[in-house]
């Protein structure tokens, strides 16, 4: 990349060296913007690159260049890592080529620093280059806030929703043992029998609904004295809940 620049500098000289006269200062003036340009790129890739600098590496040792190639005579030649840039000129006024070479430090010293167009320039002379970053931290990034969960079986798994199911359920008595419990156990009254099966689906184990019915509901029926069939058959079905 230095080598090209060298090259470039090089020859926007020589276009400067060819230009003469007052019709050609607009030509001068965009041939040292060029110049100023290409030296600023070469002062980064001075300052920031690892590789070997050219031989006209800075300003100072550039328009020393300048200087001998504007004192010597045309035909002379100048001679950079090993290429020889020869002038191709006829003649040349040296009472123009003197206040010419002062004016071109001149314009190049005055110029304002255009970092936005300058750094648009190295980029395009040295593009940037995208990594692909898989750090195993990085990927791995949050995974410490997922939450630890014990295990759990299968089988406690299964048990606890159909305990949870058969509870929400409640109980499921048919319309034949419907009437016969109103009949027999609850002396044909409808509301109670509701009322004790409201009571009996809060209940969340056998022992607890077991108490209800033997201390609260039989003594209010005689304790069910002489329908030992039908309470046997109403503790069945109460227990199927349960189960």
């Amino acid at each position: 990349m230095k080598k090209k620049l060298e090259s470039e500098l090089m020859s926007i000289a020589h276009r400067i060296l060819k230009l003469g006269g007052k019709e050609d200062v607009n030509q001068m003036h965009a041939e040292v913007a060029a110049l100023y340009e290409k030296l600023t790129v070469l002062k980064f890739a001075s300052e920031n690159l690892d590789d070997a600098l050219p031989t006209i590496g800075n300003d100072s040792s550039f328009f020393d260049m300048l200087d001998s190639a504007f004192n010597n005579k045309i035909s002379d030649n100048i001679e950079v890592d090993n290429k020889t840039y020869i002038n191709l000129d006829d003649e040349e006024d040296d009472g123009i080529m003197e206040p010419l070479m002062e004016k071109i430090k001149d314009i190049v010293a005055q110029m304002p620093d255009e970092t936005h167009q300058v750094d648009e320039l190295i980029a395009s002379v040295i593009p940037e280059q995208d990594y692909n970053k898989n750090d195993f931290e990085n990927i791995t990034a949050g995974f410490d806030d997922i939450p630890v969960f014990e295990p759990v079986s299968m089988s406690e798994a299964n048990e606890k929703k159909s305990l949870n199911d058969k509870l929400k359920s409640g109980l499921n008595i048919g319309l034949n043992d419907k009437l016969a419990f109103i009949k027999h156990l609850f002396g044909g009254e409808a509301d109670d029998y509701n009322r004790v099966l409201s009571q009996l689906n809060t209940s969340s184990s056998l022992d607890e609904a077991s108490h209800l019915i033997n201390n609260v509901v039989k003594p209010e029926y005689n304790n069910w004295q002489g329908k030992e069939e039908y309470e046997i058959r109403f503790m069945a079905i109460i227990g199927t809940r349960f189960e």
